[in-house]
């Protein structure tokens, strides 16, 4: 591969590599998973990196994971857990019932109302 700085793996990296697998609980990646998507879908949520779909899959995710999650750790972590995913929820909601501000030109917005309509409005059917 050009320009590639991967370098190769040598026997004894890949032994060690195994050894840490053998070595990690699934539950343990389950609960790093689940805090990642906490930290994505936050993010997600405003700023610049705005993506609600994304938001709304780390969220829906979550429920899923939850239950599992909360057989496998502390009743004190699985709350935690539970209000990480109510607060993404209640995130989103606000987020999704927003109405985006409507972009005014820059010309329109120096153009005053007009007067003259106001004014035709207010006279009565007869005048």
């Amino acid at each position: 591969m050009a320009g590639s700085d991967a370098q190769p793996v040598e026997g004894s990296e890949i032994e060690d590599i195994v050894e840490q697998l053998r070595r990690i609980k699934v539950a343990d990646l389950v609960i790093q998973t689940a805090t990642g998507l906490v930290s994505l879908g936050s993010m997600r949520l405003s700023g610049d990196q705005r993506d609600l779909a994304q938001a709304r899959l780390a969220i829906d995710t979550l429920r899923v994971l939850e239950p599992v999650i909360g057989e496998q750790v502390s009743a004190e972590l699985a709350g935690e857990l539970r209000a990480a995913i109510t607060s993404l929820q209640l995130g989103y909601a606000e987020a999704t019932s927003a109405k985006p501000e409507p972009e005014v030109p820059a010309d329109s917005a120096a153009e005053p109302d007009s007067g003259e309509q106001a004014q035709t409005d207010t006279s009565g059917p007869g005048e």
